[in-house]
């Protein structure tokens, strides 16, 4: 009975911590679990993408062989991206940090993402541009228009991933400037 009990204390024991933490940790640590739902949600699309895109080139011709090369290049770069962010995140000690260093990675995330949004647009339109350009291209017209219709899909998925996670960082930007002491 006496192990039962340790065993649970052990258990719940993170979670006490967790509800024992200041209000700068509990920010830090969900700004934290946000980032890194989202990253992986970004290396799950892009090992889907890539496992997708392997088997498909196997059998298709083609524009969407080119289709399915652009979405195998660009979903590797999509992995190392989410897999870099995702060891930054988890190696930081987020209940160790200060609030102004909260402060100014918390705006640097904004930053990063608000830009990302303006990327992922810009890869919308390349993407309709490179669709476009192949209804006249006169040479491998199916390859402008394999990548365009790729880096059209990724570009959209992208800006759907980077807008969420810019409404979820903006939604708890109050618990955080709460904090800061008043002038």
């Amino acid at each position: 009975m006496r192990k039962l009990l340790y065993l649970l204390l052990l258990l719940l024991l993170p979670f006490v911590t967790y509800a024992q933490s200041s209000p700068l940790a509990t920010f830090n640590l969900e700004q934290a679990s946000t980032l890194r739902t989202g990253m992986l949600v970004l290396g799950g699309w892009a090992i889907l993408n890539i496992l997708l895109a392997s088997f498909k080139l196997t059998t298709t011709t083609r524009a969407r062989r080119y289709f399915y090369h652009m979405n195998l290049y660009w979903n590797i770069i999509n992995l190392l991206i989410a897999g870099i962010a995702l060891h930054q995140i988890i190696s930081s000690d987020k209940e160790a940090m200060a609030l102004a260093e909260s402060i100014e990675q918390h705006i640097w995330f904004k930053k990063v993402l608000y830009l990302n949004v303006g990327l992922d647009v810009a890869y919308i339109f390349l993407g309709a541009y490179l669709e476009q350009r192949s209804k006249t291209a006169l040479l491998k017209p199916e390859r402008l228009q394999g990548w365009g219709q790729s880096v059209i899909l990724q570009g959209f998925f992208l800006l759907l991933l980077d807008v969420v996670l810019v409404v979820f960082l903006e939604s708890i930007d109050e618990g955080l400037f709460i904090l800061l002491p008043q002038v």
